[in-house]
């Protein structure tokens, strides 16, 4: 239908009525900001459109329904500054019956119903926000008949009110509502007042932030005795730890979504990492678990209920602020009726599932524990066809990329030969490693103990030496069954093996670790050869729940060459298992 910038009241009467009525409530679909009615001398209604020839100040004086609303403006100089700013706008009002007379607040509250964006009802998508006099968002809201058939009247809210009739004037639009604007608090406000049952959660959300005094907005009432200037001091929340990965908690431009723990929650959370540390004989510490929660809790945009938290079967990674995974079949949510703020959304948390790997952020150890077992454990965990054990030396002193900030590592390794009593076999070598700790024991000595690995997937990396003019095959087994075999390893010119290098990995340095950063601020020069991965040997190692009960099991690590190739030595350095993201 074509919009008619002028018509006259005497065409439109001989019109019609029927035809008068389809027209105006299909207009309503197509109307935009720039339509402009004039001229008209009578009020044009239907179900769902009203226009007038008035200003909008004109029109909400002249509705006795609207009295109280009325008289609430010009108490709070509305329309003073309406006229001031002369431009179009939209303003949300409640009919006497709806109107609840602010005691508190009452400009806040007042300058919410106002706007300086004169939006059509054309205009109004779900999901979208305008920006009240009050420096803050109101959310649209569309139902299912709304936005399929363009329905407006009942279909349509903001924040809490559901529109009830549209307006439109010579300068904007009126929405009539039945609900007064309730504006929720902003996701800082939110989290500060989180009562003692969040007191976890609260904390570490304001500890990672602080006051900073604003300059700005602090009026300077004298000047002290020593000539600086004092103010009537205002402090504003300013969270650089947020705000470094573009997420101001206090703007009112955000679109969040916060998954919120409560005390009860974290601690039963807590408690089931603390157990399941301790069935694999692994310890983490809790500070590094508590970093998780809160830097999986918020994202930078508002998620529906069924993307939040899928079926068991539905498995779909999120990823927050600060790239946290969060895994939708795992965890437990409350998905009804989420809390609204006005730059956010909050669900809270009924279970929250620490995930194995965060618990385990990557295990790695030395081939040269072989000089810490006893003759026992060297025959058990060091198993070896056409090999013998040479000596364990330190190719590479300890050294740390930035002294006293870094723990010192050496590159120290396990020397094999071949058997002096199989010099004739030339079929290569076979070596069963079973990966292994150090312990402390009760005698305050140590001990060499095996890894138990819990069921998951990983990456198998490790570290050797470079120039070995070496082919070898990894074959990881458990409890005699292989689960994952390596492509043929060249152990030649290359230093993809060498030490604990591993310069072709992602994710290959120690939690916290920046490699460029330390170079930068003075460190080490060889700042990236320190203590990462290794060498890709298995992009996944699947470790099987064998028992059911996710029992962790000790593995094994076969290495294999068909042929020495004339080396007389065979070198090892480190093995990693870096659980991926499927280890959840």
């Amino acid at each position: 239908m074509k919009k008619n910038h002028h018509i006259s009241t005497q065409a439109l009467a001989k019109l019609p009525l029927l035809l008068l009525s389809f027209s105006l409530v299909v207009a309503c679909s197509d109307l935009k900001d720039d339509d402009h009615y004039s001229n008209q001398q009578t009020q044009i209604q239907n179900q769902e459109l009203k226009i007038v020839d008035q200003s909008s100040e004109e029109y909400i004086k002249s509705e006795s329904s609207l009295s109280k609303m009325n008289q609430l403006f010009i108490d709070n100089g509305i329309y003073t500054e309406l006229n001031k700013k002369g431009q179009l706008s939209t303003i949300l009002v409640v009919r006497n019956d709806n109107f609840v007379q602010p005691t508190e607040n009452v400009e806040f509250i007042t300058r919410s119903h106002v706007s300086d964006i004169s939006i059509s009802p054309a205009n109004l998508e779900n999901g979208s926000r305008i920006m009240m006099w009050h420096n803050k968002y109101v959310n649209i809201s569309i139902d299912e008949q709304g936005e399929k058939q363009g329905l407006i009247v009942n279909h349509i809210s903001f924040n809490n009110g559901i529109v009830q009739e549209v307006v439109k004037t010579n300068t904007g639009y009126i929405y009539v509502i039945n609900n007064m604007i309730d504006t929720p608090t902003s996701l800082y406000d939110y989290i500060n007042s989180l009562g003692d049952d969040y007191s976890m959660f609260r904390e570490m959300v304001l500890a990672s932030g602080g006051k900073e005094f604003d300059r700005i907005n602090s009026k300077a009432i004298g000047v002290n005795d020593e000539g600086n200037t004092v103010y009537d001091s205002v402090f504003i929340y300013k969270n650089t730890y947020f705000e470094n990965v573009g997420f101001d908690m206090n703007s009112e431009s955000l679109t969040a979504t916060m998954l919120l723990c409560s005390n009860d929650v974290i601690r039963a959370a807590l408690e089931d990492a603390h157990q399941r540390l301790a069935s694999w004989n692994m310890q983490r510490a809790d500070s590094v678990l508590l970093k998780w929660i809160l830097e999986v809790s918020f994202f930078n945009k508002r998620y529906a209920a069924n993307e939040i938290q899928t079926a068991a079967d539905e498995e779909t990674d999120l990823r927050s602020i600060f790239s946290r995974q969060w895994r939708t079949n795992m965890q437990e949510v409350e998905t009804q009726n989420p809390e609204e703020l006005s730059n956010g959304l909050v669900y809270h948390v009924k279970k929250l599932h620490i995930p194995n790997n965060v618990l385990m952020y990557r295990l790695k150890d030395w081939f040269y524990y072989y000089e810490y077992c006893t003759d026992e454990q060297k025959a058990d965990y060091f198993k070896m066809s056409n090999l013998a054990f040479s000596k364990c030396s330190t190719d590479v002193a300890a050294w740390t990329p930035w002294a006293g900030v870094w723990p010192e590592i050496e590159d120290r390794v396990l020397v094999l030969k071949k058997d002096p009593s199989d010099l004739a076999d030339e079929n290569g070598f076979q070596l069963d490693f079973t990966p292994l700790k150090i312990e402390a024991n009760e005698t305050g000595g140590t001990q060499a103990v095996p890894w138990v690995i819990p069921p998951g997937t990983y990456r198998l990396a490790f570290g050797s030496k470079q120039n070995q003019n070496l082919n070898i095959i990894i074959t990881v087994l458990v409890e005699g069954q292989a689960v994952a075999v390596s492509e043929n390893i060249a152990l030649g010119s290359a230093t993809t093996y060498h030490y604990d290098r591993g310069t072709t990995l992602s994710n290959r340095y120690p939690e916290g670790y920046d490699a460029t950063y330390v170079s930068e601020m003075g460190g080490s020069s060889k700042a990236g050869n320190y203590d990462t991965d290794g060498g890709i040997a298995i992009e996944e190692v699947k470790i099987p729940d064998l028992k059911g009960d996710g029992t962790p099991l000790p593995i094994v690590l076969r290495i294999t060459a068909e042929t020495w190739n004339a080396q007389t030595s065979f070198t090892l350095c480190h093995w990693c298992l870096r659980p991926t993201t499927n280890n959840y």
